[in-house]
């Protein structure tokens, strides 16, 4: 994996990228994660026998740029564009995205579905599954870990330890200073202060129905939710699209972490069907 450092309009983007192939893949994170290009770099290693796969950061994760823009959903999906046209790479893509981050792949297939070749939700936040959320306490609470300043570096490094557990001691002496950076920082208090205006723009403008779409499901461990109501949100929203799979997993919400290798094997599969025109309609288990 190849970090690359892509300067667009509003700030500089960090991009991992690795793989060959004629149709990108995009890996778009969820809410809060650290460092995309480490959290999903197994599972874009493992995706990049068939797929050029591009892992970007939000401004506010990884090596990203911190800034103050706007983090409404159509602004996020601008920013992506614009770093796929700085970086020469062509449409249309695959856009892989886990938990919140399917909300943009959805805004990027409502408005530009010409771009989008297929979906694939990573154990997908879909727009209903928010209304069970209570997201103004979410944001309160994020709010109170971001200010004021000494606060939040204390809360970071009371909790650096769990935060970056998933990393070899040595990575995260290096790691720690990023982390500490983007903990609770401007852009993610942005994002939480427009989640409810995404969803409902999202929801409001109904399901990219035409697009392949599929989506790989985790037993709602580390979900808000309990497994079959969290299952049951996201089998819901599939049904509106015509070209439609699924997998269940007994694996908690990051089961790309667990099982990069089962997951890389059922999207490369469903990729093949998308491409020789097989795919049924009707969802598999």
């Amino acid at each position: 994996m190849q970090d690359e450092y892509v300067k667009i309009s509003k700030g500089t983007m960090q991009v991992s990228r690795t793989g060959y192939g004629p149709v990108p893949l995009l890996l778009l994170s969820g809410f809060s994660t650290f460092f995309p290009g480490l959290e999903y770099g197994t599972l874009g290693t493992e995706l990049a026998q068939k797929f050029p796969v591009l892992i970007p950061s939000r401004f506010g994760y990884g090596y990203s740029d911190l800034t103050d823009v706007p983090r409404d959903v159509d602004s996020i999906v601008e920013e992506y564009r614009e770093m796929l046209a700085a970086l020469e790479v062509p449409a249309p893509v695959v856009l892989c995205a886990h938990s919140m981050g399917f909300l943009e792949a959805l805004r990027w297939a409502q408005k530009y579905p010409e771009e989008v070749r297929a979906l694939v939700g990573l154990d997908p936040a879909t727009p209903e599954v928010y209304q069970t959320f209570d997201l103004k306490r979410s944001q309160e609470s994020l709010e109170k870990l971001h200010s004021p300043e000494w606060k939040r570096r204390l809360n970071f490094r009371l909790m650096a330890s769990s935060l970056l557990s998933r990393y070899p001691a040595g990575l995260r002496r290096k790691l720690a200073p990023a982390a500490r950076r983007n903990f609770a920082c401007l852009p993610w208090v942005n994002e939480s202060r427009a989640l409810t205006d995404n969803v409902r723009t999202v929801a409001q403008a109904g399901a990219p129905a035409h697009i392949p779409t599929l989506f790989l499901l985790s037993n709602g461990k580390s979900t808000p939710l309990p497994c079959e109501e969290w299952r049951k949100h996201a089998l819901s929203y599939l049904e509106h699209f015509e070209y439609r799979q699924y997998e269940l997993f007994d694996l908690p919400h990051d089961l790309y972490y667990y099982s990069p290798h089962d997951l890389a094997e059922v999207i490369l599969e469903f990729w093949e069907q998308v491409q020789d025109g097989s795919l049924m309609e009707d969802g598999q288990a």
